[in-house]
């Protein structure tokens, strides 16, 4: 099965695999609102993406221009993208469908002229964290951060999260191919630079 990624422009799809968060390892509680919220503040923000399949859109990337308020990291006359969110439907976990939505944003955010792109993420429990290492993102040192959220359960929780970040202008494609043997047991087709 091969998914082909390209701009997520539908709210339905965009909730379809939005919700795995609100189950396990997340367990993040969202009112359809909100949904619509986070949305709009992505194709706002930045560049969302899904993978679609016969199945519909199966996974999502989204990733946001510049450094986002809070953050305690700096990149001081840098151009920046964060990439604010993975998400694969459960079903096609573990086939590769991360790992291409990974490289696709980072091959984006070089192609369209940034320096750096980071992320915040748990460095235990995360699906995207070994992704991220595998293809090149480093630990920012000394950048942690407690995050609030809503479980389903109703209690609110923080998580200390980490930062990572890849340093686009070094990046080969090379580098890039290494990142997806090891990333991917699939061949993830590298559009030409």
């Amino acid at each position: 099965m091969r998914e082909q990624i390209q701009e997520l422009q539908k709210l339905e799809d965009f909730k379809r695999v939005y919700r795995v968060f609100s189950g396990p390892p997340y367990n993040e509680k969202y009112t359809e609102e909100e949904l619509e919220e986070i949305f709009i503040k992505y194709q706002q923000t930045g560049y969302l993406y899904g993978a679609y399949t016969q199945d519909g859109c199966v996974g999502l990337i989204a990733l946001e221009r510049g450094r986002q308020e809070g953050h305690p990291v700096s990149f001081e006359g840098e151009k920046v993208m964060y990439l604010a969110d993975v998400a694969v439907l459960g079903e096609y976990r573990r086939k590769g469908v991360g790992n291409q939505l990974m490289l696709y944003g980072v091959m984006q955010s070089k192609q369209l002229g940034y320096d750096r792109l980071y992320m915040r993420t748990l460095e235990t429990g995360s699906m995207s964290y070994g992704i991220a290492r595998r293809i090149g993102f480093q630990q920012i040192p000394g950048a942690q951060q407690g995050v609030e959220r809503k479980r389903v359960s109703g209690v609110l929780e923080t998580m200390q999260n980490i930062f990572l970040e890849i340093d686009l202008r070094a990046l080969k494609r090379e580098d890039m191919k290494a990142g997806i043997q090891m990333a991917s047991p699939k061949q993830v087709e590298m559009e030409r630079e």
